[in-house]
């Protein structure tokens, strides 16, 4: 299955014994995302450290575990403007144009995704019962 992941998805991956980290082990699941995320999480560094609980040195390493995302190419103006009309928090505009431009669903547990009707958005635990169905 191919799933775009936000930000917040990737930062839950980083977390040793997190539920989407485990869900994402289980599952051959070819993740997505648009190309700011690992300068997203980047930026937010010392933040995802201190909530992780891990040295600035460790964060690096667990940046690692992301290398395993394929990262989309942006997509062109015009998907990225049928994104933002489609989304009220343009800040995510990115995660709807990836999704769209590949085909596929995402998987985010920010409510307001699920404001458009275009691309699926699944939550963990509704990723989860997909998985396991």
């Amino acid at each position: 299955m191919q799933l775009v992941i936000d930000a917040n998805i990737a930062f839950s991956l980083l977390k040793k014994d997190s539920f989407s980290r485990k869900l994402m082990r289980e599952h051959k699941l070819e993740l997505y995302s648009h190309p700011f995320i690992l300068d997203e999480l980047r930026k937010h560094a010392s933040e995802l450290c201190a909530k992780v609980g891990v040295s600035d040195d460790k964060f690096d390493r667990l940046l690692l575990i992301l290398s395993k995302l394929i990262i989309v190419d942006k997509p062109s103006q015009q998907i990225h403007n049928r994104a933002l009309s489609l989304i009220s928090d343009k800040d995510d505009a990115p995660y709807i144009a990836s999704a769209i431009k590949i085909g596929c669903a995402i998987c985010s547990n920010d409510p307001h995704l699920k404001e458009q009707l275009v691309v699926k958005v699944y939550t963990t635990k509704e990723l989860a019962a997909v998985l396991q169905s």
